[in-house]
């Protein structure tokens, strides 16, 4: 018979099937776990920054999906770490903030962004969707889902 902590472990490794059709990463590193539909493929870790920050994901219709971590060596708070990424955008239609974390969603070009982070005194985690504006309705469900099964790790310590 396994033990707790080791069932935690196994369930939590890169690319582990979840429910049906989709999968999970966690981030060694940083902690963080996002479970994501089975059509997105991971890119190789070399494109995807080193040191172990995150991976990146996508599909042939141009969905990416951008999970990362990274030390918070500047110091930044939830106001500076959004202000930041507000510049991201053309336009700005959704807004949400919580104690450590915001939402922001809107358009960039002709693409809809999704950005979600979480920051702490010494890490921030980050979720980013990008897809064409044109297939809104197609990915409305699979943006719904990685959203609500993105799980943040230990924002209070540097890694």
């Amino acid at each position: 018979m396994m033990n707790k902590p080791l069932i935690f472990l196994l369930a939590c490794l890169a690319g582990t099937a979840n429910a049906a059709g989709h999968s999970t990463y966690c981030n060694q590193r940083f902690g963080f776990c996002a479970d994501y539909p089975d059509t997105l493929t991971m890119a190789p870790q070399e494109e995807s920054g080193e040191g172990g920050h995150g991976r990146n994901f996508s599909d042939s219709n141009g969905f990416t999906m951008v999970l990362y971590g990274y030390n918070n060596v500047d110091e930044s708070t939830l106001a500076s770490t959004k202000k930041g990424d507000e510049e991201l955008f053309d336009t700005i239609t959704y807004r949400k903030q919580g104690s450590n974390w915001y939402a922001l969603s809107g358009y960039q070009g002709d693409n809809i962004l999704y950005v979600k982070s979480w920051v702490g005194i010494g890490a921030i985690n980050r979720l980013s969707l990008d897809y064409p504006t044109r297939l809104k309705t197609t990915y409305d469900g699979d943006v719904n889902y990685i959203v609500r099964h993105f799980k943040p790790g230990d924002l209070a310590e540097m890694h």
